[in-house]
């Protein structure tokens, strides 16, 4: 009978978790797409991600169609785990708008497990984990991210949060009751939840990553045990994003992302106290100056909890590690108003925020224990007050539409003609070429030999080959943008790519009189990427020797 009522309830559990995540993405269960701010990027994305793989680039960095053709360090720099994810959907020639609704939808599940065994692991009883998860589903950043913004990688970070900080919370007790090597599957575990975290959003990593150290220090302060297990997973989850990572920072300098506006300009992108109180939940932008047309509100459930998790905090009912959580909130919510303009100018890449209202992303996640907290030790007259505040949120959210919906075929997206980057943040600095309609694949001279004859063997954004034919010395070029990993042999031999006022950023170079046999393609051949590639193979493959060899051996 035990056995029925537990297989029972995780029944119930799984439909509660499916109520609540077809209630969250409700945008997403139509026909066509919804529009937001940047969904459609991201399925373009998914275009030339799969188009990278298919034409060799391994890992992908950069973009072979975007741009009109001339491709677009895109992958360089932003967050690749929901292009990693959409590779196999696309392998199946499934829609990316469905496989962008797939993803989303699978990783709000995700989370509402997460969040679930996080809470339990704090100690909380079912009441006041299901009140939590419902907490969850009204968390105004997440719905405006799903039903405005279409930003995935901010999704997918929101929520692999829970799941971070249950492995921290996990690993210390694991730690403490038996050995590393028994304990081999949750390490594991962590370290593969680690790097889907550091691979989900770039500015949610950056602030994130502190967050949970900061957690898991304040948690279990000296205790090494505690700490062992959830730090060696983290290092091994860096060691298996250093790929992307280590390319991303040092090969910043190359591109104009320190000049964008919403880098040089995000102090003036900060919200009113009356935003964060009373904006409802509405399409818009964020735009600077404090008129905006998109919505920053905290929630008006996520501010009672946090007043009376201050009063719990005054009168010391509240543990230890919850009461770093509640500050964090609170340093969160003050860290959105204008006057602290002058502390994030101190604070190392702190512009790469670009909307400091970013912030409330977290206090999304960290406000869930203090809601389960406040629930559980409220009186009656709180908790129908809570429940009250819940329901108008979920009213609100009912009653939500996208600003519109379209629907695009595959072919739309392979051959997106933008950049997918807001602001062209991920420009090369030394491409000014404008003229991307004349767009053609083939290699062109544009000084010497005019009438030369230039033969295609292939072609493709990744790679191509041809011969030419040229009587005198002459300046060639292909019509793509040149990116540090582009090489050109010539005759089998590298040839160095040369940039002026005519060839203004594209692959270009100078070849002597004579037939030759041109191959150019995108390498993985700078310092940064082959040591990152090689550190993430190594720790990739020590990671599946730990797991596959027997105990006995180690």
């Amino acid at each position: 009978m035990v056995w029925v009522k537990n297989k029972m309830n995780r029944f119930l559990k799984l439909l509660f978790f499916l109520g609540v995540a077809i209630f969250i993405t409700k945008p997403y269960f139509s026909t066509q797409f919804p529009y937001t701010h940047d969904g459609e990027n991201h399925l373009a994305r998914f275009a030339n991600y799969k188009i990278a793989l298919r034409e060799g680039q391994f890992p992908p960095r950069f973009a072979p169609n975007l741009l009109n053709h001339y491709g677009y360090p895109v992958f360089n720099y932003n967050y690749p785990l929901a292009n990693i994810l959409s590779v196999p959907f696309s392998i199946l020639k499934i829609n990316y708008e469905v496989t962008f609704k797939i993803i989303v939808f699978g990783f709000v599940i995700f989370a509402l497990l997460g969040i679930d065994r996080w809470l339990k692991l704090l100690g909380f009883k079912q009441k006041a984990r299901l009140f939590g998860l419902v907490l969850f589903s009204t968390t105004p950043y997440l719905i405006s991210a799903i039903t405005f913004r279409g930003n995935i990688g901010e999704i997918m970070a929101l929520c692999l949060l829970p799941w971070v900080f249950w492995v921290v919370e996990k690993s210390a007790r694991v730690a403490k009751k038996s050995s590393f090597t028994t304990s081999k599957k949750w390490f594991i575990l962590g370290a593969i939840i680690w790097t889907m975290f550091f691979l989900s959003h770039n500015v949610t990593v950056l602030f994130g990553t502190p967050l949970v150290i900061l957690y898991a220090l304040f948690s279990f302060g000296r205790k090494i045990s505690h700490h062992k297990l959830w730090l060696i997973s983290m290092v091994s989850g860096i060691g298996l994003s250093l790929w992307f990572w280590l390319p991303a920072v040092l090969e910043k300098n190359l591109i104009v992302l320190d000049q964008a506006d919403l880098s040089k300009n995000f102090v003036g992108q900060f919200p009113t106290f009356s935003q964060l109180l009373f904006s409802p939940l509405e399409f818009g932008f964020s735009k600077i100056g404090g008129v905006d047309s998109l919505s920053f509100g905290l929630g008006l459930a996520q501010i009672l909890i946090f007043i009376l998790g201050g009063i719990l905090l005054a009168k010391k009912k509240m543990p230890q590690k919850l009461r770093f959580l509640w500050l964090i909130i609170l340093v969160f919510i003050v860290a959105q108003f204008s006057f602290t303009s002058p502390l994030w100018s101190i604070i190392p890449l702190a512009n790469f925020i670009q909307f400091p209202w970013r912030l409330s992303l977290f206090i999304g996640v960290l406000i869930l224990p203090l809601g389960a907290l406040v629930f559980q030790k409220s009186q009656s007259h709180f908790k129908f007050l809570l429940l009250f505040l819940i329901f108008i949120q979920i009213v609100g959210i009912a009653k939500l539409r996208s600003a519109d919906y379209f629907h695009k075929e595959n072919i739309d997206y392979d051959v997106f003609s933008q950049t997918t980057s807001t602001a062209n943040e991920n420009l090369p600095k030394t491409f000014s070429y404008l003229k991307f309609a004349d767009w053609q694949p083939t290699a062109q001279i544009i000084a010497g030999d005019m009438s030369g004859k230039v033969e295609i063997l292939e072609w493709t954004g990744s790679n191509r080959s041809y011969q030419l034919s040229i009587s005198k010395k002459s300046t060639i070029i292909e019509p793509t943008m040149n990116f540090a990993g582009w090489e050109t042999k010539v005759n089998g031999k590298l040839v160095k790519h040369k940039d002026d006022e005519q060839i203004r950023g594209r692959i270009g170079f100078e070849l002597d009189a004579g037939e030759h046999k041109i191959e150019t393609k995108f390498t993985q051949n700078t310092l940064a990427r082959m040591v990152g590639n090689g550190v993430s193979l190594l720790v990739g493959l020590v990671l599946i020797l730990y797991f596959i060899i027997p105990k006995k051996y180690k």
